[in-house]
């Protein structure tokens, strides 16, 4: 019995379960830069149920690409004004690219978790699109302090840094969406994961690739700096607010970036990189 080869690949294609084709990982790809960026996406990229989740395993690679439009305008910006002009430059670029989209989450979580009394307060805190006081706060000190760590840095360290940082903070949605249940249905947390064994691997590979090129032999500090803030907000999530919202996850981008880049810059000023 059996049926022979073609059968067989019929049947794995009914289950859902055939090869990932290149044109597959290349729709998947642009799925993902779709939803995480304001990159034109050449032609009508066609969303079918389950597409997001899948693409998600491309988190860290749209993380990567993201970090090379900083470090291209770095670079670019430099020959004119200098470094310090074009730091700012470049971090300006990579929110442009992305349209803020983690920034907001990280002001509509800080606004959420300090704002209200109970988690039903929370979230409705953080559905609210107007912007408070502690998502203020947030947004300026992640901004100057990331700014504090990059200006002095050369092209170099600069490349470094935002490399761990954009790649290990993609990486951080696919973490917290394993561990922690959703908080509010349709909040967005929804869109990536949890990936199956192909997904998680390559997303494991693009992330552990992309840290090992940025910080060498010394790929293991950003890589904890990174899960210490995404486990620090695992545990703030599930105790504030229950779970996890498609805010929170850009809130904890955030926070697992800027912990990457302080890891990095320290290793860049300290003389290992």
């Amino acid at each position: 019995g059996g049926g022979g080869p073609l059968e067989g690949a019929a049947r794995l294609h009914r289950a859902g379960r055939r090869p990932l084709t290149v044109a597959d990982a290349l729709h998947l790809l642009a799925v993902a830069v779709q939803f995480l960026t304001r990159i034109p996406v050449p032609g009508r990229v066609e969303v079918r149920p389950g597409d997001l989740r899948r693409a998600s395993a491309l988190f860290p690679a749209v993380g990567l690409l993201v970090a090379g439009v900083g470090v291209a305008v770095r670079a670019g910006a430099a020959q004119v004004w200098g470094g310090g002009v074009a730091t700012v430059a470049a971090m300006t670029a990579m929110m442009l690219v992305t349209g803020a989209f983690h920034e907001d989450g990280l002001a509509d979580t800080a606004d959420g978790l300090w704002g209200g009394w109970d988690p039903a307060g929370r979230l409705a805190i953080m559905r609210d699109s107007r912007i408070g006081t502690y998502g203020a706060l947030a947004l300026l000190a992640s901004f100057g302090l990331r700014a504090a760590l990059l200006l002095p840095l050369g092209l170099a360290g600069f490349s470094r840094a935002v490399v761990a940082g954009h790649v290990l903070g993609r990486a951080s949605t696919l973490l917290l969406v394993r561990v922690l249940p959703v908080a509010a249905p349709g909040s967005g947390a929804e869109v990536a994961g949890p990936l199956g064994t192909a997904g998680t691997l390559l997303a494991a590979a693009v992330t552990g690739a992309a840290v090992g090129v940025a910080a060498g032999r010394w790929w293991p500090l950003p890589v904890a700096a990174g899960l210490l803030a995404c486990g620090l907000c695992a545990g703030l999530f599930r105790r504030r607010l229950g779970g996890v919202t498609g805010d929170a996850l850009g809130a904890a981008n955030q926070l697992t970036d800027l912990a990457a880049v302080a890891a990095v810059a320290a290793l860049v000023r300290a003389g290992h990189l």
